[in-house]
């Protein structure tokens, strides 16, 4: 009797054995595992920064003209800022240039006390492509589960900024607050009416088509050149066509209207070209032939068609969307009518 319950005894000793093993060898390896991870973060190489220097920061402190001096970042780069290795904001490179400098967009804050001290001349540290070393060096412990956990997920960079979008701030190297229109070029093209004359030698208005571009040489200050081309029928006689080519250079300043709109005077300069290839020839067909006063009043009234002189007026430009302007000219050279399209 004693040996049976002996051997009862050895019997349910092995099979807990069994049973308990799995789940002590388990959490074995799942301390062992822990402790990997945990030393691996640990001993992980930090990425290497340098140094720059904050330069502008625009009034809505999006914008912000850094220094590239070691040329570490370009174009199209994900940078992060850093004081005193700890992550203030992410930043998208917009622009560089040959002059050791570059605008970036800012487009996510990670700690807003650190951000308040951000100002022109102050030295950032700066860190391109992935900022998630330094990220994690500031997580509280109890938030290194999660991580651990999380570790095994992939996760697109794309992740980091799905909280914020990118707006149509001007990205310019060259971005002034004083500037009423942030670009620096405006292309437009309108139908207007340009003065000519008639084969009886009266003015008379002309329907004109034409296109120009401008060029914001300074804070509101924009040079413009100009080109249109319109076709009076039978002048300077029956069965000739003129053709007219309007030149005009032109000086303007930027005043700011309601409604979304800008007054620009201007004062220019206009040259208008005649062509007709047939006035004054005679042809050696038509009968009877021209007479030499016929020929020569032909030539007389395609040149005076032509002519240069000093021209002023105003343009008015209504923004509809943003880019897009409807245009008005109001001068001495044409009035015209047509679209605006800034970049």
């Amino acid at each position: 009797m004693i040996l049976r319950v002996h051997k009862i005894l050895v019997l349910f000793t092995l099979v807990l054995s069994l049973f308990s093993f799995p789940v002590l060898s388990q959490n074995v390896l799942d301390d062992i595992e822990e402790e990997d991870i945990l030393e691996s973060g640990s001993s992980e190489a930090a990425p290497s920064l340098v140094s720059e220097t904050i330069k502008v920061i625009s009034p809505s402190k999006k914008i912000f003209i850094l220094t590239n001096e070691n040329r570490t970042f370009s174009k199209g780069d994900f940078i992060s800022l850093l004081l005193g290795n700890k992550l203030v904001c992410r930043a998208l490179v917009a622009k560089t240039n040959d002059d050791q400098l570059s605008g970036i967009k800012i487009i996510k804050i990670y700690n807003v006390n650190l951000w308040k001290q951000l100002a022109p001349n102050k030295e950032v540290l700066v860190l391109k492509g992935d900022d998630s070393y330094y990220a994690n060096l500031e997580k509280a412990p109890k938030d290194i589960e999660e991580t651990i956990k999380k570790q095994n997920k992939v996760q697109d960079e794309d992740d980091l900024f799905n909280s914020t979008t990118l707006n149509d701030d001007d990205l310019s190297i060259e971005e002034s607050n004083n500037r009423l229109i942030k670009t620096d070029n405006v292309i437009s093209g309108g139908i207007g009416l340009i003065e000519g004359k008639d084969p009886e030698g009266q003015s008379k208005k002309y329907t004109h088509t034409n296109g120009s571009w401008g060029y914001q040489l300074a804070d509101n200050v924009w040079g413009e050149l100009g080109v249109g081309t319109n076709t009076i029928i039978d002048y300077p006689a029956t069965g000739f066509d003129t053709r007219m080519i309007n030149f005009t250079t032109k000086l303007k300043y930027t005043f700011e209207a309601p409604f979304y709109s800008y007054v620009m005077p201007y004062v220019g300069y206009q040259i208008i070209q005649a062509q007709s290839p047939g006035a004054g020839v005679y042809d050696g067909v038509s009968t009877p032939a021209p007479t030499q006063e016929e020929l020569d009043k032909e030539l007389n009234g395609v040149n005076d068609l032509k002519k240069s002189s000093l021209v002023f007026g105003v343009t008015v430009l209504k923004r509809i969307v943003p880019g897009w302007f409807i245009r008005l000219d109001l001068g001495s050279d044409l009035l015209n009518a047509g679209l605006a399209l800034e970049f």
